[in-house]
């Protein structure tokens, strides 16, 4: 067979990614297999208009089709997005259509599961035959009941193409939205006072859905919020995934990223994200944004925020935890999420109005929500990584960590420790077993009761 691989690494060859697909070919020697470095020679791709239809070429010849990467933050590198808003502008869906494909990843699993979620619905929208996924932790490949693991993903993919699977399609269509939005002058403007309002878009058509939504956003103030296009920043590249940033969040980019970041940005109270989705997705132009936001490391430079977001386009279920998993890992509050899906004027505008009091009234007070799974298993994720192998990479994490108490560890808890081993001790007696479980529930909210009571 021929397999194409399509890696999404910014490092090419010397990352880790790639090694999990070089260990699938050296296992698998039987099948032919080109490599494509998508990300590392994206801005290659962008002007050489003969590169990009060489890469076609092989696709519409292939009998398979790997998709590699690594995962940045949340989703996969920004020059990958880049590398599928091409084939969409070069009309190029057609190489892809039928081809069974698969997808690898790695990580620390921190949110892989939208990542790989992007990459099936970008499948599913090509028409191709989707067979799965592997999502490896970064060093999986270093367990030999992992390399197996691995294996027996590649054998059931080759057995796929061979037998001619049929697979399941897990993302509907896109549908179209003729809807245009038209704004309307707010009842009433907002007083934000002393708070510090910036809207991100990368937005240059005023005339648009998004472009109206800011519009009327902002008109919901009586002093303008700042509306930053990012398309007027100097932002080089996408994050390079090489960790020079790790040791005191100094980025290997020469540009204005950082500058612009931490006065626009981190020096406001509230933060709204403004923009249309191509297709599954914001622009590569926004994931470089998040991307080379990295510099902070995981650290919630955030904290504290309010976060509002406003779309044009159909937005996914994958697409509402990215946004909430975003704010709750920044210690920030998602404020709302407003989009043009409901295709009513009326109720948009309401909407917006409602986007620009909230974030105001919670910045005034300071709410923030309380977190779900999402930001409670991500801190836990980082925590236990930055103390663990990642803490010799990762050093200005670890000062950050260590300062704001982030290593909460249940191991350290000591007399909590003793208080559970001394009770694990007794409720081994019957009698003592007996009188303690039936009195666990009234144990349980006593406390809180008594803190109604109290307050």
């Amino acid at each position: 067979m021929k397999i194409v691989i399509l890696h999404g690494s910014p490092k090419g060859e010397k990352s880790v990614t790639m090694q999990y697909v070089k260990f699938i070919q050296k296992k698998n020697p039987h099948h032919e297999y080109i490599v494509h470095n998508i990300s590392k020679k994206i801005k290659r791709l962008e002007k050489n208009d003969l590169l990009f239809t060489e890469i076609m070429g092989d696709i519409d010849a292939s009998d398979g089709i790997i998709w590699s990467f690594p995962v940045y933050t949340y989703f996969v590198p920004a020059q990958y997005i880049r590398f599928i808003e091409l084939i969409k502008e070069r009309d190029a869906a057609k190489a892809f259509k039928n081809k069974y494909t698969a997808a690898i990843s790695t990580s620390i699993h921190f949110y892989d599961y939208t990542a790989h979620r992007y990459i099936n619905a970008v499948c599913d929208d090509l028409e191709m035959n989707y067979t799965g996924f592997y999502s490896a932790e970064m060093d999986d490949l270093l367990n030999a009941e992992n390399r197996k693991n691995l294996l027996k993903f590649a054998d059931m993919f080759f057995y796929s193409i061979k037998n001619k699977v049929h697979c399941l399609r897990k993302f509907q269509p896109l549908q179209q939205n003729n809807f245009k939005f038209a704004l309307e002058e707010p009842p009433r403007q907002v007083d934000s006072k002393d708070k510090k309002i910036v809207v991100l878009t990368d937005n240059d058509d005023p005339g648009s859905n998004i472009g109206k939504m800011i519009q009327r956003f902002t008109l919901s103030f009586k002093e303008k919020p700042t509306v930053i296009n990012l398309n007027n920043i100097d932002i080089k590249g996408g994050c390079l995934g090489c960790i020079e940033c790790g040791y005191d969040n100094q980025c290997a980019y020469k540009d204005d990223f950082i500058s612009f970041y931490k006065s626009k940005v981190i020096s406001s109270d509230i933060t709204i994200f403004a923009f249309e989705l191509n297709g599954r997705m914001f622009s590569s132009r926004w994931k470089t944004y998040f991307d080379r936001r990295f510099f902070y490391n995981h650290i919630p430079e955030m904290k504290g925020k309010q976060l509002g977001i406003m779309i044009a386009g159909q937005v996914s279920s994958y697409f509402y935890e990215f946004a909430l998993a975003l704010s709750e890992f920044q210690q920030a509050n998602l404020s709302e999420i407003v989009t043009d899906e409901c295709s009513d004027s009326e109720i948009l505008n309401k909407d917006i109005q409602q986007l620009a009091e909230k974030s105001v009234s919670f910045a005034n007070s300071g709410y923030i929500k309380p977190h779900t799974f999402l930001g409670v298993a991500s801190k836990k994720i980082f925590r236990d990584d930055v103390f663990g192998k990642l803490r010799f990479i990762c050093q200005a994490d670890h000062r950050f960590y260590k300062k704001h108490r982030f290593y909460d560890f249940p191991h350290t808890q000591y007399k909590k420790r003793l208080f559970i081993l001394f009770m694990m001790l007794v409720t081994k007696i019957p009698a003592i077993r007996k009188r303690f479980y039936s009195k666990a529930k009234d144990l349980l909210y006593a406390p809180h009761e008594k803190i109604v009571d109290k307050y």
